[in-house]
């Protein structure tokens, strides 16, 4: 019963990874031990011996020989494609079949059928280097990683999956390999441990990117029925303002009227062509984006809204910008629209400062993204908003003339050029959006040794931080 328990849960685990995210590579090979690990359990509960019938026996040997030899397999592959050390997809895939090899050295000299047997003192030789080496892989990437908010992710699941691949490695492989046998049979009760651990973190922080995609889904369902709705709305609003228009208009030229009457039809056409506008701009941010690509240097993109952003700042504000760019970047996209998108998260900055503070803008690099910081030290964000922010027409500025589309059309933008944005924030001490930029749109990357630091002030465009 347990047994099948187990089964169960490690292929709803598996079937929970795979379908939230099936591009992921390492969520796909993560799936892939969880249904390996399956296999291995549907063959414990098939029985022994050989007086079973025939297609039992042969799937016996199937689904047992698949959970002892391709489970440590998954889990290697897992370790290098999370750990991210191969970077070249050919040599990767070159060590994917080189790493074969044992499996078929082992289906060529021991049986599957009638009945799977196995010296676990050979199987031992190249599983437990699987398995050791796929932990200090997980354990790598966790201390390299330089984001907290990654970081700790990578922490998390170091704690999931380390104890339960260490668990099988020892009760599965070495301990039948010095003889004592059996104790694999109190798997089941790790694998519902690891499960409620799998439940619990999953949905409250995150393993394996699980979470992360459940709020991109909700958020991906949120704009398309915003997509939908605002066809509909723009269509009837377009309809409507337009006989509007059109009467008020045959009134003007049918009617005679004194100059404080012809004032307010003139009111109301304006009042009408306002609407439109409205209509045609939220129309236009929801609207899916083509880009106009080309290579550009991100540094002068984000001067560019840098420089736009002057306006913001009143004369009587007492708010600086501060650039620290460690790297001279070079990518290819859609430079208007990464502007746009700079400066969008800048003035939502200013706007959060209440006339003095400090904006941090800092370009670095980590392995194959770039990255660049916006950090206020405003008023924050509540916790309750934080992961509504990006949602569209979703506003905390309680203002009549704000949409909530600006953080929105700022995620689209990301999402088109394969990037992401992400936000940390506490109240009164301020918020940092992260964006991110891939591998595949960065042309060249220029370290700089002593990164300038700049600011803009009241009354002057530039003026150097002490």
């Amino acid at each position: 019963m347990f047994m099948f328990i187990m089964v169960a849960l490690l292929w709803l685990m598996s079937s929970i990874l795979f379908f939230r995210n099936p591009q992921n590579e390492k969520i796909r090979w993560a799936s892939i031990i969880g249904f390996c690990g399956g296999f291995g359990g549907i063959g414990a509960l098939l029985g022994k011996g050989v007086d079973r019938p025939e297609w039992i026996l042969h799937l016996d040997g199937i689904f047992t020989s698949v959970g002892h030899y391709f489970t440590p397999y998954g889990m290697l592959i897992f370790g290098l494609v999370y750990a991210d050390v191969i970077r070249n997809t050919r040599k990767r895939n070159i060590l994917k079949f080189l790493f074969l090899i044992p499996i078929f050295i082992m289906y060529s000299i021991f049986q599957v059928y009638p009945e799977f047997k196995v010296d676990f003192r050979i199987l031992a030789i190249w599983v437990v280097p699987y398995v050791v080496a796929t932990n200090i892989l997980l354990i790598y990437s966790a201390w390299r990683e330089d984001r907290p908010t990654i970081k700790r992710r990578k922490i998390l699941t170091c704690i999931f999956v380390i104890p339960m691949f260490t668990f099988v490695l020892i009760t599965n492989i070495i301990l039948e390999a010095l003889g004592i046998v059996g104790i694999w049979h109190y798997n089941p009760w790790i694998i519902v441990s690891q499960f409620l651990v799998f439940i619990y973190f999953g949905v409250r922080y995150g393993i394996l990117g699980v979470r992360i995609r459940f709020e991109k889904e909700i958020r991906d369902s949120k704009m398309k029925a915003a997509r939908t709705g605002t066809a509909l709305f723009n269509h009837t609003i377009k309809n409507e303002i337009a006989k509007i228009d059109l009467l008020v208009n045959q009134l003007k030229e049918q009617i005679a009227l004194d100059e404080k009457s012809s004032k307010k039809l003139n009111l109301v056409l304006n009042s009408t062509n306002h609407l439109l506008e409205l209509s045609t701009r939220i129309q236009s941010k929801l609207n899916t984006i083509t880009l106009r690509e080309s290579e550009f240097s991100l540094n002068t993109s984000i001067d560019s809204a840098i420089e736009l952003s002057i306006p913001y700042l009143n004369t009587n504000s007492n708010i600086k910008i501060m650039k620290h760019y460690m790297a001279d970047v070079t990518i290819i996209g859609d430079t208007k629209q990464l502007q746009e998108t700079f400066l969008n998260i800048i003035k939502n900055a200013i706007e959060a400062m209440d006339g003095q503070g400090l904006i941090l803008i800092k370009i670095y690099t980590s392995r194959r993204k770039v990255y660049i910081d916006f950090a206020d030290n405003g008023k924050g964000i509540e916790k309750s908003d934080l992961n509504r922010i990006l949602d569209p027409f979703y506003s905390t500025k309680g203002s009549t003339n704000d949409y909530g589309l600006g953080l929105t059309q700022c995620y689209n933008v990301l999402q088109k050029h394969d990037g992401s944005i992400s936000v940390k924030s506490q109240i009164n001490k301020g918020t940092t959006f992260t964006l991110s930029i891939p591998s595949k749109r960065i042309i060249a990357i220029k370290i700089n040794e002593q990164s300038n630091s700049k600011s803009i002030g009241e009354k002057s465009l530039w003026t150097k931080l002490n």
